[in-house]
């Protein structure tokens, strides 16, 4: 038997895949190595599933930091998050917006957006517990072998995700099948994750489980920088500003060693002198003065580290007034390693996309191959963009398909 369509992975992306070619009446076949569909989607958004968020189009695409995020512009527009609410509400799994930014289905279930998949793809064109080992093309007909079998078939969509969450299945055999077809890729590495660093644990142990608000994380003598909250743990750092700029990190390690330079308070240097004249006019104590600055922790933990008693500020010397004014503004943490690329929330690199149709997410150089989902090198930050992404890049390949297939 040759199907029409064989799809590779029953994650978000194969899922949307199968069922876009099953509401076509499209002959496909959805091979999954696990023995059951969407396991990671069932974990995302803290099993609650955050599915896409309330961005217009121009803002999604700023927000990322790939340099090839215009790569999306064609995809979104032909299916943006407005399409993915439309899509949700008629397969009764409504969505509702949390802080005016993302969208959980209404239920607080990511069981129930799976659902919407299973009710519609027929079982019989599920195979489950069934791993491809290759895929390779014979004249006009894709081959692909798993352990038991050989299946052919008109067109390949390859959605096996990335390396983040391998329990799931999620262990990067895209990579391993472009190699085998001669489609360019690179590896995937860890993205949105926590940085682990010795001295945060050594030195800042007292903030353990505390944060930072809203602050700029600077990577020391780079311009890269990353606005939000920081989390103090018991290993090192987390919170938003830190997965956000975690793949830059991650990337810089690799040839030189990382500093961070991050803000122990939320005033500018022109807010803290202000702060600083008017406690030398009233004869102040320094520690009184810092903790105007920042929380009476730092400003203790401060004056610790930088071995200066709690006297009156204007018995300070200068020296130590600029150092301590220092800290405030970008304090200097040494970064040990980031999160393993298993363990990331989100991985960067994948299929290059420069060999893919931005329209359709067909392979330039090799015809009725396509790549989907986390598989292709396009992410974002936590916050919905990449089930979007996953839901998009798949829309597009099946539509391809089931133009090709009337």
């Amino acid at each position: 038997m040759i199907y029409n369509t064989i799809i590779i992975g029953g994650g978000v992306s194969g899922l949307m895949c199968a069922y876009q070619l099953a509401q076509a009446k499209v002959d496909f076949l959805l091979i999954e190595k696990k023995e059951s569909l969407g396991k990671k989607l069932l974990l995302t958004g803290g099993t609650r599933c955050n599915v896409t968020n309330n961005l217009d189009i121009d803002t999604f695409i700023q927000n990322l930091t790939l340099p090839h995020k215009r790569f999306l512009y064609s995809l979104l527009k032909d299916f943006r998050p407005s399409d993915i609410l439309k899509f949700f509400y008629e397969n009764n799994c409504p969505l509702v917006l949390e802080n005016d930014l993302k969208y959980f289905p209404k239920s607080n279930r990511s069981q129930d957006v799976l659902e919407v998949f299973l009710k519609k793809i027929p079982h019989h064109q599920i195979k489950l517990n069934t791993v491809v080992s290759k895929i390779y093309k014979y004249e006009d007909i894709f081959i692909v072998e798993c352990s038991n079998a050989k299946y052919k078939a008109k067109k390949v969509v390859i959605a096996s995700g990335s390396k983040s969450y391998p329990q799931t299945g999620s262990t990067g055999d895209g990579l391993k099948f472009a190699r085998d077809l001669g489609i360019e890729f690179t590896d995937f590495t860890p993205a949105e994750t926590h940085i682990y660093s010795k001295q945060v644990v050594k030195e800042f142990a007292i903030l353990q489980g505390s944060s930072l608000k809203d602050i700029v994380v600077k990577i020391k003598a780079t311009n890269k920088r990353s606005q939000g909250d920081v989390l103090f743990t018991h290993f090192g750092l987390s919170g938003p500003a830190i997965l956000h700029l975690s793949e830059d990190i991650y990337d810089y390690m690799q040839k030189q060693k990382v500093i961070l330079q991050i803000p122990l308070g939320s005033l500018s240097r022109s807010e803290i002198d202000e702060v600083f004249n008017k406690s030398r006019s009233k004869n102040m104590t320094i520690l009184k003065t810092l903790e105007q600055c920042t929380t009476k922790r730092i400003a203790s933990l401060l004056l610790e580290k930088l071995q200066i008693e709690n006297k009156r500020i204007n018995e300070i010397s200068k020296n130590l007034i600029h150092k301590l004014i220092d800290s405030l503004l970008g304090y200097d943490i040494t970064v040990d390693r980031v999160q393993d690329v298993t363990k990331a929330f989100v991985n960067k690199g994948g299929i290059s996309t420069k060999e893919l149709s931005p329209k359709t997410m067909e392979a330039k150089r090799l015809s009725n191959l396509y790549f989907i989902g986390e598989t292709v090198d396009l992410h974002g930050p936590i916050g919905g963009y990449n089930i979007t992404i996953a839901l998009s890049t798949a829309v597009a390949a099946a539509k391809d398909i089931i133009s090709k297939s009337t």
